[in-house]
């Protein structure tokens, strides 16, 4: 997720020239403390602060990928129609900075604490893996469609770390990719991917048939005061209009 997730509008544009408004002095605010508190986070962390992360390290995922077929026979009927899911930037418009054009989709589970039960209900059995999964922030299908590029980004906080679970990688020329920190890796069926989004990061599908992960947000293993801080920045950001819209978008569908 992008600094926005967050900071709602904070990254990538220009000055304005209005008056500074309450939310936007906390944007500032928050932006500058970003860095301290993210150092001060690596140094909770019970696993480093590396770009990439071993998936053994993260409690649940393990057992998650060891099912990772059935997590994509439930996601195969859905992509017969992937014309009805959403596009991020509509369920998520402070994602429209790095989801301009509509081609990255996604089918929501869960997140910070809001739960689309719906589309738990249409995929039960991925719904109930991810419910061994402890410290999970965000959950939901990916979807890439050809000629995806999303430009080079980095998250807010290094509290949770971007988990991927390839479901369905497109064989072919062009780019599938993925760049962390400057080292480009690619998905695999089956297996995890695991980084740091703090990290700039920069993502494309260059082929011809979409590229699909199953994308969780898990919390870091960290020492106690992180653990608390973690949860004090999730229930944070369960109050701003971000979640918000995003419970509006999914209810209204």
């Amino acid at each position: 997720m992008q600094d926005a997730a967050i900071f709602p509008r904070a990254g990538g544009e220009p000055a304005s020239t209005k008056p500074m408004t309450n939310a936007s002095r906390v944007v500032r605010f928050g932006k500058r403390l970003r860095d301290p508190v993210n150092r001060w986070i690596a140094r909770q962390s019970l696993i480093g602060s590396e770009p990439f992360i071993d998936h053994h390290a993260v409690p649940g995922l393990a057992e998650l990928g060891e099912h990772w077929r059935d997590v994509r026979a439930e996601l195969i009927p859905l992509l017969e129609q992937r014309g009805a899911i959403p596009a991020l930037g509509e369920i998520s418009p402070d994602h429209k900075a790095i989801a301009r054009d509509g081609h990255w989709k996604s089918f929501f589970f869960t997140g910070y604490g809001f739960r689309a039960d719906q589309n738990h209900a249409r995929c039960p059995r991925t719904s109930a893996l991810l419910d061994k999964v402890p410290g999970l922030v965000v959950a939901f299908f990916s979807i890439m469609e050809p000629g995806t590029h999303v430009p080079p980004h980095r998250g807010v906080t290094k509290a949770w770390l971007n988990c991927h679970l390839g479901m369905i990688v497109p064989e072919g020329p062009g780019r599938c990719a993925m760049d962390v920190a400057g080292q480009t890796v690619e998905w695999r069926e089956g297996e995890w991917l695991v980084f740091d989004e703090t990290h700039r990061h920069e993502v494309w599908n260059e082929r011809s048939q979409p590229r699909v992960v199953l994308f969780l947000q898990v919390r870091r293993p960290m020492r106690p005061a992180g653990r608390l801080v973690a949860k004090l920045l999730i229930k944070a950001i369960r109050r701003t209009t971000f979640v918000q819209d995003i419970k509006r978008n999914l209810n209204a569908r």
